[in-house]
């Protein structure tokens, strides 16, 4: 698979798996977490699905956004390592930004998921996942951004992929 279409592919899976882990975790936070006195509400529904499918449906989503994450980081592990050496965060604060941010959100919230399995600290799983979803909806208005930055990437990579496809069928 040439560089292109496995940039393109990792990013379109970051994107549409960014939805659904965003959407979800919406649900859960509006529709189980707040108004509730950092009582949980596992007893209700939202849009058909009860707390443990939301939960589920977020929890599986934010194992592949990690992994494509990883990937994403290691395809631009240059454009990282030329702003660290050469001092270029300045010019390069909104991916900067986003990055730090990221990070935050995986961090507060993969912390509370290994406290609940391992029986942890409720009151640290609890504010961590307070700081979690703050966090969460700044890390939502940068990936939006973010990714309104990049639609003629995506149209343009789509477009030159297309293409390429187009014409490997043409010649064979």
């Amino acid at each position: 698979m040439n560089k292109l279409k496995l940039t393109f592919v990792i990013n379109l899976g970051l994107l549409v798996f960014g939805l659904v882990m965003s959407f979800s975790g919406f649900v859960v936070q509006f529709g189980f977490h707040m108004g509730h006195n950092s009582a949980i509400i596992t007893d209700n529904s939202a849009l058909g699905l009860g707390y443990n499918n939301w939960t589920n449906i977020h929890k599986i989503s934010i194992i592949i956004i990690s992994f494509l994450a990883t990937c994403h980081f290691i395809l631009h592990w240059k454009w990282y390592k030329m702003i660290l050496i050469k001092k270029l965060a300045g010019k390069n604060k909104q991916q900067i930004i986003l990055s730090i941010v990221f990070i935050l959100v995986a961090v507060t919230g993969y912390i509370p998921w290994i406290l609940d399995l391992s029986a942890g600290s409720e009151i640290l799983r609890k504010s961590l996942i307070e700081i979690h979803d703050k966090l969460a909806l700044l890390l939502f208005v940068l990936l939006a951004i973010h990714m309104t930055n990049r639609v003629k990437w995506y149209i343009t990579s789509f477009n030159r992929l297309n293409k390429k496809h187009s014409t490997s069928r043409v010649m064979s």
